[in-house]
Parts: C-alpha cells; sequence; structure tokens
C-alpha cells in the first residue's frame, strides 16, 4: 500500500514546505508546473532571487525559459504542456539523432604511443614530495634504442653521382684534377685526363689585363 503524503504548510511568500521541513514546493510562473528543492538548495535558490517573496514571484522554469527565448508565447508554452499531459516535451527526437550523427562523424583522436607497446616495466622515481615511489612504464621497441630510428647507412656511388657534375669543382678549375679524391671512379664530363694534363690543354692561363687611360680625351 503506497505511503500517504505529508500534508504541506504554507508559507507567508506561498512556498509550500514538507511536514517535517526537509523539502520546499513552489510553481513556475509561466507554465505553472511544480518544481522542488531540498532545504540546502532551497536557501542558494532564496538567495540567488533575493528573498522567498521574489522566488514566489518570478520564477521560471529553465527549459520553459529557453522555449520563451525562442519565440514561444506563454498561451502556446500552456497548450504544449496540456497536450503532453501536464508534462514538459521531451527533446525533439530528430534533434537527438542529428546530434548523434554529427558526434560520430567528428574526426577520431589519433591514437597514442600506447598501442605500440611491447610491455611494461616497474621502475622507482622519486616524486614531488621528494619520496621514491614505484612507477610503471610502457617499454617500447626503441626503448634504450637511440639509433633505432636512423636509417641504414648507403654507400654514396662516386660514378653514379658524377655522371653530370663534378664532386669537386674546386679541384677541376684550379687542380686540373690533381688529389681529387674520387678521380679514379669519376664519370664527370669535365674530369681532365692524365693525356690532357701532359699537353697543357686545360692549363688555365692568367687574363690579359689592357690597363685604361683616363686621360686619353684629354690629350
Amino acid at each position: 500500500m503506497p505511503r500517504k503524503a505529508l500534508p504541506r504548510v504554507k508559507r507567508p511568500s506561498g512556498i509550500e514546505v514538507s511536514a517535517n521541513g526537509k523539502y520546499f514546493y513552489w510553481k513556475c510562473n509561466v507554465s505553472g508546473l511544480e518544481t522542488f528543492a531540498d532545504e540546502k538548495r532551497f536557501k542558494e535558490v532564496v538567495a540567488k532571487f533575493g528573498g522567498e517573496d521574489k522566488l514566489f514571484q518570478t520564477y521560471v522554469l529553465r527549459p520553459v525559459q529557453k522555449m520563451l527565448n525562442n519565440g514561444f508565447s506563454v498561451e502556446s508554452i500552456k497548450d504544449i504542456i496540456k497536450a503532453n499531459k501536464g508534462k514538459l516535451p521531451k527533446k525533439n527526437a530528430e534533434e537527438k539523432e542529428r546530434k548523434k550523427a554529427i558526434k560520430a562523424a567528428k574526426k577520431p583522436r589519433k591514437k597514442g604511443l600506447k598501442q605500440f607497446a611491447v610491455g611494461e616495466v616497474k621502475v622507482a622515481e622519486t616524486n614531488a614530495s621528494g619520496s621514491i615511489e614505484e612507477v610503471v612504464q610502457k617499454v617500447y621497441l626503441w626503448t634504450g634504442n637511440p639509433d633505432y630510428f636512423k636509417g641504414t647507412p648507403i654507400p654514396l656511388c662516386i660514378a653514379d653521382e658524377t655522371k653530370n657534375s663534378c664532386l669537386y669543382p674546386n679541384k677541376y678549375l684550379d687542380d686540373q684534377c690533381y688529389g681529387c679524391s674520387a678521380y679514379a671512379e669519376c664519370q664527370s664530363p669535365l674530369k681532365i685526363s692524365e693525356a690532357d694534363r701532359r699537353s697543357n690543354k686545360h692549363r688555365r692561363e692568367a687574363p690579359k689585363v689592357t690597363p685604361i687611360n683616363v686621360f686619353a680625351d684629354e690629350q
């Protein structure tokens, strides 16, 4: 058998309180729907509104206030509540589905390094307070191996690298390739052969300098 509700006591402000004094009841001034709060919450609400009388005379439920802000009239809100068996309507089901679809379409977060962990190890660390505590750290393939991400060294192929260029152009321009460490394997078209060296074919000559007489026009 259901328990019989205890009678309420109406306060001078119009707000009602339960017989045991633990719960307070008042209504929305637009919709007429009732709300309640325990003693602690009630005191906070009263303080926010500046008194019981003001709370009783001006209180509007938050969902109802949103409807007013969205252009619903007081009469239309009451009609909606009446059609919904005396209750505020639930959020539009289509709106819920829309938000759900938007959430699902959001780009998923990038997975962290944890997905690459190959194990765990317990280590002792000093915390902020200076005491030593045991913590668990992830172990990865590169843990303790600073060279893990370094590529495999590929030897330089001088023949391929010199097909279209000279590795040391300073040797060609100034020393006729003498002393070039790549000379034996070099395939550069600029390479000076032993025969060319003997014939001095590629020896650089000092540029001819013609002196300029700045006073030529005055003579």
